[in-house]
């Protein structure tokens, strides 16, 4: 990333003591104001199975990746790597700005018969995007997110509290309001395109991945259910508080909803640890964590069982450092990749 010494995420949390002044490197921790969830598992991470690899090498990274470059942006499939690992892909639409409105593209693969949706991140060149981080207030959900958890089977939520009582932050829904309706009609589009669609694949990095969750939730009520709707990201923040997070799991387990969702961490990236726990945020199962996130790393990916597991991310809150945010599945901010067609960084612990 170049010269990343001084960045306004840091006091966009919201604390003090970070300020966009304050130096950050290798050795920088910003975890101590950090605590436990609420929900935090402590069960044995397990290996990272194969078919899930090729998902997130193929597909999460190289498409969230291909999300921060201009020419897929201005609707060309030309970014080095990020678009080559995909060439088959046709973009049908590109949208926002890359500032007040995040930027998106989507399109069709023909080879895996997905409709795509890719969300661009946090663009640290951009503060308007930035801004919307401030948001860590909770609101009740849109309309279009409430309407997919309010259609879960009464059988599953009646062990948690019911879809009225869960929240979001306000920053993210903003966010991703300014654009929803766009991708919603485009997402209608390619599906009457494409009867033969088998899933709607959904990525984001960043702010870009909080962005992708809500539209993933949204959008189960655009496909019919025989379309599957995945949902994988990287670098995600807490969305929304428990009930919101024990809602998506519910979601994820409900066979008659078809609907995937995984996130990876970094190691110490400190992203997925905003909004902290004691806000009234909480993740959602499914977390992948990555034990080094180096470049010149082979420790493979786990998967991580139930919410909060305090084995990956969450155990090394108290030493965590912004310039692993990018993390090895871009080696630098991916933007600047992007733009100049280079490959990604190694992502061999997949």
């Amino acid at each position: 990333m170049g010269n990343v010494h001084k960045i306004p995420f840091v006091d966009s949390m919201g604390d003090p003591a970070f300020t966009s002044e304050r130096p950050v490197s290798g050795s920088s921790k910003v975890g101590s104001l950090l605590s436990s969830p609420v929900s935090a598992s402590t069960k044995t991470p397990v290996p990272f199975p194969e078919d899930l690899s090729t998902t997130i090498t193929k597909k999460t990274v190289m498409y969230a990746g291909a999300a921060y470059c201009p020419s897929v942006s201005a609707g060309n499939w030309t970014c080095g790597r990020y678009c080559d690992a995909n060439p088959d892909f046709v973009i049908g639409y590109s949208g926002g700005d890359g500032s007040v409105k995040q930027r998106f593209f989507i399109g069709w693969n023909p080879p895996t018969k997905e409709i795509v949706v890719g969300r661009q991140g946090s663009d640290l060149t951009q503060f308007v995007s930035w801004l919307y981080l401030v948001g860590f207030l909770q609101t009740k959900l849109d309309e279009e997110v409430a309407k997919t958890f309010s259609r879960l089977p009464n059988s599953v939520r009646a062990a948690s509290p019911q879809s009225d009582k869960a929240l979001a932050s306000s920053g993210f829904q903003t966010a991703w309001k300014q654009t929803y309706a766009e991708v919603k009609a485009q997402v209608q589009a390619q599906l009457a395109s494409h009867p033969d669609a088998v899933r709607i694949f959904v990525t984001g990095h960043s702010l870009g991945a909080a962005i992708a969750v809500l539209d993933a939730i949204a959008l189960r009520n655009v496909a019919p259910t025989g379309v599957q709707v995945e949902v994988s990201v990287t670098g995600q923040p807490r969305v929304g508080n428990p009930v919101f997070a024990a809602l998506l799991d519910q979601l994820v387990d409900t066979p008659s909803q078809n609907f995937v969702y995984n996130r990876i961490t970094n190691h110490k990236d400190p992203i997925p640890h905003f909004f902290p726990s004691f806000s009234g945020y909480e993740h959602s199962s499914n977390e992948i964590w990555i034990p080094e996130a180096k470049s010149n790393s082979t420790s493979p990916a786990l998967l991580c069982p139930g919410r909060e597991n305090m084995n990956c991310a969450n155990s090394q809150v108290s030493n965590l450092d912004l310039l692993e945010h990018p993390g090895k599945s871009f080696g630098e901010i991916p933007e600047r990749r992007a733009q100049s067609g280079e490959a990604p960084g190694s992502i061999d612990g997949f």
